[in-house]
């Protein structure tokens, strides 16, 4: 079977297109048929905006792609994603996954972290450990709880900034306004005796340095004196202390002749009395023993 030049031509020219083709989109996806991969799992409880194909970087470099997605088996609640990234990646135990985005409009990709230089490489087929971040859709909520709460307060402040209250405000301000005007005569009089008083408390204060520095030696000579007064002082009181205690011990041994003293001088006064007494009645006894005769009247 014969073919013409132009089927020739033609058929050259599709082969050659669908090679320029397959080299473009090999270019575009960068598609590296020699390129050696590693597999990885994470865990993540939110991943909006994430699908299989989509870009996995490390430090913010393409490293390879999410190639399956699986939902929560039994009691797990997080979703399942096997990653392949580039066998030179290093992937640490210390490193983190998380879902984030360069920009408001970029697409959302995972990231993982560098993790630590002291810590050693994660084997390939290892869990990453992820870590959740809130993304615009899950702060959205929280937003329009804030936005509501804002509109709750302006309404709120308002209201207490009513026609009336915004009355009362402005006389009483006015007032305030009146007050100081009539009292800036007493402030500034008030400001004026608190400046000469100042100045008179630092007058005294110098010169009671002066009397200080000129009286330093005396201060210090009366300091002595009264030191050793004190230590005089202290030493009487001991010696009271001890003359105390011996007046005491004295007392105690010796108390039953106290009380005989004490009983002698009683009997004593009461002999003397008693003397007193018989020479008040009889006189006479102090010069002879006999009474005188008595006198016959004539």
């Amino acid at each position: 079977m014969d073919f013409k030049s132009n089927e020739i031509k033609a058929g050259l020219t599709i082969v050659v297109s669908a090679a320029i083709l397959v080299a473009f989109l090999i270019v575009i996806f960068g598609v590296d048929f020699g390129k050696q991969t590693k597999e990885y799992q994470t865990y993540l409880k939110y991943i909006g905006g994430i699908q299989t194909g989509s870009l996995v970087k490390y430090g913010g470099m393409d490293i390879g792609l999410v190639t399956e997605m699986a939902l929560p088996q039994g009691s797990d609640t997080k979703i399942r994603l096997k990653i392949e990234v580039d066998d030179k990646t290093p992937v640490r135990i210390d490193s983190k996954a998380f879902v984030t985005s360069i920009g408001i409009m970029a697409d959302q990709h995972i990231e993982i972290s560098p993790g630590s230089l002291e810590s050693p490489l994660l084997p390939p087929g290892s869990v990453i450990e992820s870590r959740e971040v809130l993304g615009f859709a899950q702060m959205a909520e929280p937003l329009g709880e804030l936005n509501e709460q804002v509109q709750e307060l302006l309404a709120r402040v308002s209201d207490v900034f009513n026609e009336q209250n915004r009355t009362h405000l402005g006389n009483m301000l006015a007032n305030f306004d009146n007050i100081m005007t009539q009292g800036q005569k007493q402030f500034l009089s008030v400001v004026q005796n608190l400046d000469n008083l100042t100045g008179h408390m630092a007058s005294i204060s110098k010169d009671l340095n002066e009397l200080m520095d000129k009286n330093k030696g005396n201060f210090d000579q009366t300091l002595g004196h009264l030191q050793k007064t004190t230590e005089e002082t202290t030493k009487l009181i001991a010696d009271l202390r001890e003359t105390m205690s011996t007046l005491d011990n004295i007392l105690s041994s010796n108390t039953t002749s106290i009380v005989d003293i004490m009983e002698n001088f009683q009997y004593a006064s009461q002999n003397l009395e008693e003397f007193t007494r018989i020479v008040k009645e009889k006189p006479w006894l102090l010069v002879r023993k006999d009474a005188p005769p008595e006198r016959k009247l004539p």
